[in-house]
């Protein structure tokens, strides 16, 4: 059984035998090392199988794994509501959440007795407004014949300009509560008006039911048309550099039975400040993949990067610790030890088990294979 243990330390061992002024220089020099590097005698080293080499150059593309939620654009959501109070007295048969409706389809039906207030008071503006204009004419005649008074024909002209601007009113809020006005015209008033929808899609919410109360500011329903579904996705701010918009995106998993592809079509301008993210939108390349898709639902996703010529290192020269990544770099090789120092490094992309190199570009003589070994220390049985 062999058993082989490393230790980071600052001198090296004294050997009796050695007594020559080489090796007296090189226990001077290190003593003077500092804590961020490892010195291994000839012993140590004999027993470890470790590589030095130099990041090398090759092309790169990778991945960046993403999260987010299946969405559809603002407008492709409606929030149905009335424009005045009421209480619901009928539901169209089999409204419920997920049931497809179609554009002026009836959703429900409500009873409001304001809607018979409005009424009313329209067709008394509307009937007053004939005599209003009539007596508008009979000033105009009088004052032409220098028969009648400049000022009546003000107070009439401004009386008729009043009625028809409540008139014109009237008849907008009529129109938003569905009301045919020809009807109403010919003597017509109905307590009852209908909801329909304002777009073809399906019912997401219903939030109401017979016999419910309702105010001009309370959602009823809500629907959501599915035309243009989308996937939100967040990248962290580390990888936002290498963001594009056209980049491919893969999907694979649930709700899919096969990898399907998407694209990127928006990548926002800001961060979101809270989770340090940007929003990436995203489109799917053939549309019947989003029949597998509910809005609300989350996914994973892998953004493909473009490819780029980078410097890389093979993952087993990386130490991944909690302030950062390292690697070991060679500094000195004497015939009785070797000095080996950290050195924090920034890195990129990874994939096939190499990593990219951003920053020093220029490190040598690394530690490409035991540099676990040597940083951490191990044992084997």
């Amino acid at each position: 059984m062999k058993k082989i243990t490393i230790h980071i330390f600052l001198l090296l061992l004294a050997f009796s035998a050695c007594t020559s002024e080489e090796s007296a220089d090189l226990s001077e020099d290190l003593t003077e090392v500092s804590a961020n590097e490892i010195i291994l005698s000839k012993e140590q080293l004999s027993s470890l199988d470790l590589k030095i080499g130099d990041p090398i150059s090759r092309n790169m593309s990778g991945e960046i794994l993403a999260t987010g939620m299946v969405d559809v654009p603002p407008e492709n959501i409606a929030q149905v509501s009335a424009v005045i109070n009421g209480r619901i007295s009928k539901i169209t048969h089999n409204v419920l959440p997920g049931k497809y409706v179609k554009r002026g389809g009836i959703l429900a039906t409500a009873q409001s007795m304001e809607l018979v207030q409005m009424q009313q008071d329209y067709l008394e503006t509307y009937l007053k407004n004939d005599l209003l204009s009539q007596e508008l004419e009979r000033q105009k005649i009088l004052v032409s014949q220098e028969a009648g008074v400049q000022k009546k024909l003000q107070e009439a002209e401004n009386a008729w300009k009043l009625n028809r601007a409540v008139l014109k009113g009237l008849e907008a809020k009529l129109k938003i509560a569905n009301v045919n006005l020809n009807t109403l015209r010919s003597g017509e008033i109905t307590e009852y008006f209908n909801i329909y929808a304002p777009f073809s899609g399906f019912v997401k919410d219903v939030m109401v039911h017979t016999g419910t109360n309702f105010a001009p500011n309370d959602v009823l329903f809500e629907l959501i048309n599915k035309d243009h579904l989308h996937v939100e996705l967040k990248v962290f701010e580390k990888d936002a550099k290498y963001l594009q918009e056209g980049q491919k995106v893969l999907f694979s998993g649930e709700p899919f039975d096969q990898e399907v592809t998407a694209s990127i079509f928006l990548v926002a301008k800001s961060f979101d400040q809270t989770n340090k993210a940007v929003n990436v939108h995203v489109h799917f390349v053939r549309e019947q993949d989003e029949v597998h898709l509910i809005p609300g639902q989350y996914l994973s996703g892998r953004i493909q990067t473009a490819e780029k010529q980078v410097l890389v290192l093979p993952e087993s020269a990386i130490l991944r610790e909690a302030d950062g990544n390292y690697i070991l770099v060679q500094k000195e090789k004497e015939e009785n030890a070797a000095v080996f120092q950290k050195v924090k490094i920034e890195t990129g992309l990874t994939k096939d088990a190499f990593v990219e190199i951003i920053s020093p570009q220029n490190a040598n003589n690394v530690v490409i294979e035991g540099a676990q070994l040597i940083a951490g220390g191990t044992s084997e049985e």
